[in-house]
């Protein structure tokens, strides 16, 4: 085991080695035979729906396998939020449902999915889908908005502590706070290769914190035993929480192993 050596003391960093010298291997950089590769048409408006999706010249270029979007989603047991006798999935899948109808959430939100046999030919042929929106008015000024008392949401209120005892201090101190935004961005991005064997066994190679986590919630997804999914993740090239949940691209790549019987 090598080790970085502190000022005051020594911490022992068990891949340290396989990092610096690049004998870490990623969730990309797995070899698995036959493997196709999935790039997301995302979307150019912040809040509407889709009209249309010109697949022609998309699914002519070369070497495109699928184009997957809500047109032709694979029915997914976890986004549904009934189950089949009516009561309510508590199972359901927690972040967006990806690929899994036409309403545009946010600005770059995945819409569709190119896979295609190389990089190369999915991000290529991803330029050329065709989408039409229905847009919808929109608010992105946040200060501006909270200032209409009926778009806030009480229960999102935070209260802590005695809020009137205010009324009966000496000194008083009244001020807006304002946090700056904060974004994770660790060097390696989210990515993930799906392998399924039959229709309930699922390995998974992932960029996540929570292997154990990303088992269960791909079990749910599909709904399939804890047991059939295994999740292999060697290494995390830096995260900050980034990778806690599982976002778009897992289920994502789930669907479309499944759908087209190849990694």
């Amino acid at each position: 085991m090598e080790k970085i050596i502190g000022i005051e003391n020594d911490s022992p960093r068990a891949d340290a080695v396989e990092k610096v010298t690049g004998r870490a291997k990623y969730a990309a950089e797995h070899r698995i035979d036959n493997v196709a590769y999935g790039v997301f048409v995302c979307s150019t408006i912040a809040k509407g729906t889709i009209l249309s999706i010109e697949e022609g010249p998309a699914r002519a270029s070369e070497g495109v396998l699928d184009i997957i979007s809500y047109k032709n989603c694979p029915t997914t047991p976890g986004y549904e939020p009934l189950l089949a006798d009516g009561s309510k999935n508590s199972r359901q899948w927690w972040g967006l449902k990806v690929l899994y109808d036409n309403v545009v959430r946010f600005y770059g939100q995945p819409v569709a999915l190119v896979v295609a046999d190389s990089l190369e030919n999915a991000n290529a042929a991803a330029q050329l889908l065709n989408i039409q929106y229905q847009r919808e008015a929109f608010e992105t000024d946040f200060h501006t908005a909270r200032k209409d008392a009926a778009k806030l949401k009480a229960s999102g209120n935070y209260a802590r502590g005695n809020a009137n005892a205010i009324n009966e201090a000496t000194v008083k101190t009244e001020g807006e706070f304002t946090i700056p935004i904060e974004v994770h961005s660790p060097m390696e991005l989210q990515a993930t290769i799906a392998v399924w064997e039959g229709d309930d066994k699922l390995t998974v190679y992932d960029k996540t914190q929570g292997p154990k986590s990303m088992q269960g919630t791909l079990a749910r997804l599909f709904a399939i035993p804890d047991k059939n999914v295994r999740v292999i993740v060697n290494y995390v090239g830096g995260a900050f929480g980034n990778a806690l949940r599982g976002w778009h691209n897992v289920p994502a790549a789930c669907i479309a192993a499944k759908k087209l019987k190849r990694p």
